[in-house]
C-alpha cells in the first residue's frame, strides 16, 4: 500500500475557488481501481491549511491516478491557489 499526505496551504480568500477545484478531482479519484481512500481535509484551527490523504493499493494504482483527466486538470491549476509549495509525505504500513 502507499499512502500520500500532502498538505496544502491556501491564499488567503482562495478557500472557495480551492474547494471547487478539488470537488470533482476527489469524487473521480474515489472511484479509480487501486484507490482505498482520497480525502480532502481542512485543518481545525487553520481556515487555510488543507491535506490531501490518499491510499493506494500500490505504486502502479499512483502512477494510473496521476496520469487521469482530473488529476492532470486540477493540479496545475491548484499552485497559483498555494501560498506555499504543498509538501507530500510518502507511507508505508510500518506492519
Amino acid at each position: 500500500m502507499v499512502c500520500l499526505v500532502v498538505n496544502i496551504e491556501v491564499k488567503e480568500g482562495k478557500q472557495d475557488e480551492m474547494l471547487a477545484l478539488v470537488k470533482p478531482l476527489v469524487e473521480a479519484s474515489q472511484k479509480e481501481e487501486g484507490c482505498i481512500e482520497y480525502d480532502f481535509y481542512k485543518e481545525l484551527d487553520s481556515p487555510t491549511s488543507f491535506a490531501f490523504i490518499e491510499k493506494w493499493k500500490d505504486q502502479a494504482a499512483l502512477d494510473f491516478h496521476e496520469k487521469q483527466e482530473h488529476f492532470t486538470y486540477a493540479v496545475p491549476k491548484m499552485g497559483p491557489l498555494c501560498a506555499a509549495p504543498p509538501t507530500v509525505k510518502r507511507f508505508d504500513l510500518a506492519f
